[in-house]
């Protein structure tokens, strides 16, 4: 049964937020929704790679997306298409929606997942991406297991689906280092108290609910060995062969919502 974990700065962990049926049913989604031809170009990216996004109202195919860290565009070695979708994958929505009715329901009674959520009116994501993090087996360097602590751009409430057979720790509320890549974006939103956070360690099937644009956060690695089963589920994810020598560790499902900065008319 589905737990929930309340952190500091209005953050949640749905532990097991996912049973073993819905884990690899939203594995293979992702795996029919990933253009694996942009995957193995993207795989050259020192950032986890993005294999599958969406933005409801989007009527094209792009060819570069809006990375989830907040930077305007992530080309990089791929120089092109990251898998944008053109039509809403209305399944990975639907779970959002429901992984966020859950925690609702468990949370405390001024909680504010029941103050932000009313029965009338759920969470409703209005953007998608599924991030692949893992180590190439080639060894160069790249770090593609992590991301540096962060705000997002302005889509407010996220939801984080960590799929895969390695557990992996993340820092809630810890800016990041002065002179770092994202230490100058989006310094006026950041909730105040901020320093130096808390970590969690995130398992297959759990689930972080927090305000991204306003909660800084990091993903800081792999916190053990894969897991019993860990390679079905890779292969399944990415094929017999894998994707241009990419050792697959986690796979992240991550939603977001424009509810502080679009109607609910618009939100499609």
């Amino acid at each position: 049964m589905a737990r929930l974990e309340r952190l500091p700065f209005e953050c949640y962990v749905l532990r097991g937020a996912l049973d073993a049926r819905e884990r690899a049913w939203a594995t293979e989604s992702v795996a029919r929704y990933a253009s694996r031809e942009a995957w193995a170009r993207a795989a050259a990216n020192d950032h986890p790679t993005i294999v599958a996004s969406h933005a409801r109202g989007q009527r094209e195919r792009a060819m570069a997306c809006v990375r989830a860290c907040g930077l305007k565009r992530c080309t990089g070695a791929c120089g092109g298409d990251v898998g944008a979708l053109s039509e809403a994958p209305i399944d990975l929505f639907e779970l959002s929606a429901r992984v966020v009715a859950t925690a609702k329901t468990k949370d405390d009674d001024d909680g504010a997942l029941r103050r932000a959520f009313a029965n009338d009116d759920p969470f409703e994501a209005s953007h998608f991406w599924a991030l692949v993090y893992g180590e190439a087996a080639s060894g160069d360097g790249k770090r593609r297991e992590t991301m540096a602590p962060h705000l997002d751009r302005g889509v407010g409430w996220v939801v984080s689906i960590s799929l895969g057979g390695r557990p992996t720790r993340m820092t809630i509320g810890k800016p990041p280092a002065r002179g770092s890549m994202y230490d100058a974006y989006a310094q006026s939103r950041p909730v105040e108290g901020q320093d130096l956070g808390v970590e969690i360690v995130v398992n297959d099937g759990d689930a972080v609910i927090f305000r991204g644009d306003r909660v800084f956060h990091s993903v800081d690695g792999f916190a053990g060995e894969p897991v019993v089963g860990h390679d079905e589920w890779a292969r399944a994810l990415v094929g017999a062969n894998g994707v241009d020598g990419y050792g697959v560790g986690r796979l992240a499902l991550l939603f977001r919502e424009e509810r502080e900065t679009q109607s609910k008319a618009v939100r499609y």
